[in-house]
């Protein structure tokens, strides 16, 4: 079922001197519960992409179909809520607060969802059961390694069960072994049915993906 469809995106970024086109003509659709890979150089436009997808940016021109519905067309508000409830998103240093425990990081999406207190603990007790955790609950991210930092970035991508995940490098501070650890993790929340589309330089992350989309100078080229 397709949950994804980009239709001729255009993104252009201004200033005084200088014009970028980083995305040039997208077509792509994305069906539900797939796992894709998108690669290509740096400069290519591969994270401009995910963040059009996941509503951190927004296009120039053209038509982004979300399940459907028109994504241009929402306000700031509209555009806050859907991101909050469709997508999680996983970054490649983890963007984890250093002075927060883990389970005052993993909390962070369900206080912008407004999720009640009560209800809080529950699912921040399932992703760190789910990631190997609980023992690290109540420990400061200070004192984690990278591999624990990146699950628990990936548990506070996943206790709102979004339907996308979206991963920008989530290997590329990782050692190679910890890293596969991760991929695993994704490959897992993809069997479970989320959607997970992976930005990566690594062939042998790609690889493991159902479909690889290429991006080179702002376009597809398969």
């Amino acid at each position: 079922m397709e949950i994804i469809k980009l239709k001729n995106i255009n993104k252009v970024y201004n200033s005084k001197n200088n014009q970028v086109n980083a995305l040039k003509d997208i077509n792509l659709t994305i069906d539900k519960g797939e796992l894709i890979a998108i690669v290509g150089p740096s400069g290519s436009g591969k994270s401009t992409l995910l963040n059009i997808i996941g509503t951190l940016d927004k296009i120039t021109n053209g038509e982004y179909l979300l399940r459907d519905e028109q994504v241009e067309k929402l306000n700031n508000y509209q555009l806050s809520r859907l991101r909050n409830k469709t997508f999680g998103f996983v970054v490649q240093h983890f963007a984890l607060i250093s002075d927060y425990t883990v389970s005052e990081n993993i909390e962070i999406p369900l206080e912008y969802g407004k999720v009640k207190h009560s209800e809080r603990k529950v699912l921040i007790n399932k992703v760190v059961d789910k990631l190997s955790l609980t023992d690290k609950i109540n420990k400061n991210i200070k004192e984690l390694s990278g591999g624990q930092c990146q699950r628990v970035a990936i548990a506070r991508a996943i206790v709102n069960d979004p339907e996308i995940i979206l991963a920008d490098e989530p290997t590329g501070a990782l050692d190679q072994k910890t890293g596969q650890n991760v991929m695993n993790i994704f490959k897992s929340l993809n069997k479970e049915g989320k959607t997970v589309i992976i930005v990566t330089h690594d062939s042998k992350i790609a690889g493991q993906c159902d479909r690889i989309i290429k991006i080179e100078d702002g376009r597809i080229l398969h």
